[in-house]
């Protein structure tokens, strides 16, 4: 049986992480029940996280290092979905910090497989989150990238006016959203230049573009364009005052960063 050593504190399924564990770890291809057994304990509703996710890592890596696509791809996905928890009240930030140098090589494997030929779709995408995930940015990680019908509601960084975003069908636009009349004073967005991006929004666009995901290429484009407020009249660029508002903020010193996208 796995040796699982683990603080008793803070919440997790200690206990019966093990005996699945095993189940993946024999049959990291075949056995498709044990890994909805493990994803539920692990990352339940692809969400939650726990110590025992944490611990759970450098199993993960194992299975990862097999080398059997499927296995593989599984494995880093659920990774992934571990990482983009990081943020939340885990109870395991000294263990995640004796995890670093394993969190570093899920990562680098997960930048590997992405820049595999002829990816699966989902799987694809898996990976572009799980990437996202292991660079601490849970918030574009988890995100629906719904740009036929997206909207999203943001403060304006200046005014603290409540803009509504829509990327889609219905127009890219900022707006006052009035429930009995709709979206109010709407401005045009301003489409980022793909050249004009860098850090996480260039590697974002980048990646999505490489992988054949045009849609979501070009609106990343539209995330990190610019909208005007309609209260005041200043701009702000829409992903970076969305991230600021919604990416979690960890309440210690926090868990080791991995860095770099």
């Amino acid at each position: 049986m796995i040796e699982w050593q683990l603080p008793r504190y803070g919440r997790g399924p200690y206990d019966e992480v093990p005996p699945v564990l095993e189940r993946v770890l024999r049959s990291p291809s075949s056995d498709e029940e044990a890994w909805r057994e493990l994803w539920h304990l692990l990352a339940t509703e692809g969400l939650t996280v726990s110590a025992a996710s944490f611990a759970a890592l450098p199993y993960l890596r194992d299975i990862a290092r097999a080398g059997e696509t499927t296995a593989v791809d599984r494995a880093l996905d659920l990774a992934g979905a571990i990482m983009a928890g990081i943020h939340q009240d885990h109870g395991a930030d000294d263990l995640i910090r004796t995890l670093a140098p394993v969190i570093v090589e899920l990562k680098q494997m997960v930048s590997r497989r992405l820049n595999d030929n002829d990816l699966p779709t989902a799987t694809a995408m898996a990976l572009f989150r799980a990437h996202l995930a292991f660079a601490v940015a849970s918030v574009w990680s988890l995100a629906e990238y719904d740009f036929e019908d997206g909207f999203y509601e943001v403060g304006c960084p200046h005014c603290h006016f409540s803009v509504t975003i829509a990327i889609g069908i219905y127009g890219r636009y900022s707006a006052h959203r009035d429930w009995d009349q709709g979206d109010i004073r709407r401005r045009p967005l301003q489409q980022a230049d793909p050249s004009d991006l860098d850090g996480l929004a260039a590697w974002m666009h980048e990646t999505a573009r490489d992988l054949g995901f045009a849609q979501l290429a070009e609106g990343i484009t539209w995330l990190f364009g610019r909208a005007e407020c309609p209260e005041c009249a200043s701009t702000f660029v829409i992903g970076e005052q969305y991230a600021a508002e919604n990416e979690p903020h960890h309440s210690s010193d926090g868990p080791v960063p991995v860095g770099g996208w």
